[in-house]
């Protein structure tokens, strides 16, 4: 586990506080936040060889809890790659369970979780390390998870023909959720090696949904800078790009606040 960057505010620790988690399978992050003043208290991001094959989870508790306050909420976010997805009208616990099993190569390590999307119309079955989940459950007695894609799905309001992107860029992978007229046309993910792989990724979707580099929206989230070598490749081929905004406050100098989106502690809307 190696830290990437980290966020202290000088500000006096706040009575009530909630802590934010987000893991992905080459990262893991933390935030609390003041739960009257939305101001961040303290958080970190940190890379993974892998969150399936690293015993990090212990140490990284460790790091974050290192004051032992009591979070009066926990919420944790699940970037995982490997999503399915079946129609409201289909769902059954155990289809999802198999279909998930024969899309993807079968893990005994790994823990298959349901989320329902009652108002997109689907059903969604996700993987994530089953130690790592039985460790955050039995560590927090109350705490409530959800897929990435929740939080792409709440920021969109792609009402229109033009479309709209909400990408949240992890290290080497993006999660994507593509929206028109109110209506989700693709979610899933991508690895990547270089940034034009990512590129010719967007550029893929763009042209099998017949949408218009020059008017779709493109808003970036996550482990991304206006200054990095992927926005300027993207920004050649996007004209509306931009980055999302996080609506957690940072009173110091802090790393952009769009790296923080998926660790927003606000009520998650989408159902």
């Amino acid at each position: 586990m190696k830290l990437l960057f980290s966020y202290q505010s000088t500000h006096p620790s706040a009575e009530k506080v909630t802590l934010s988690l987000l893991f992905g399978q080459h990262m893991a992050a933390y935030l609390w936040v003041n739960a009257v003043s939305q101001q961040a208290q303290r958080g970190a991001f940190y890379q993974l060889a892998h969150w399936e094959k690293e015993s990090f989870i212990e140490e990284f508790l460790k790091e974050c809890l290192l004051d032992n306050k009591a979070p009066v909420s926990v919420q944790i976010s699940f970037d995982a790659p490997h999503i399915t997805q079946i129609p409201v009208v289909q769902y059954d616990h155990s289809k999802l369970e198999l279909l998930h099993k024969t899309a993807y190569p079968y893990s005994p390590h790994m823990l298959c979780l349901h989320e329902s999307y009652a108002s997109w119309q689907f059903y969604l079955g996700y993987a994530v390390p089953e130690n790592l989940f039985r460790t955050l459950e039995s560590r927090f007695s109350d705490l409530k998870y959800y897929h990435a894609i929740k939080w792409l799905l709440k920021e969109s309001h792609a009402t229109n023909d033009a479309g709209a992107f909400l990408v949240q860029v992890g290290i080497a992978q993006l999660s994507i959720a593509l929206c028109r007229n109110g209506r989700l046309l693709f979610t899933g993910y991508f690895n990547y090696q270089h940034e034009m792989d990512a590129v010719y990724y967007l550029l893929q979707l763009t042209t099998k949904h017949n949408l218009s580099t020059s008017t779709v929206q493109l808003s970036l989230a996550g482990l991304i800078d206006p200054t990095s070598r992927l926005y300027e490749e993207l920004s050649n081929y996007f004209q509306l790009i931009q980055t999302a905004e996080s609506s957690i406050q940072f009173t110091e100098a802090a790393p952009p606040s769009h790296y923080f989106m998926l660790l927003s502690n606000n009520p998650v809307c989408v159902s």
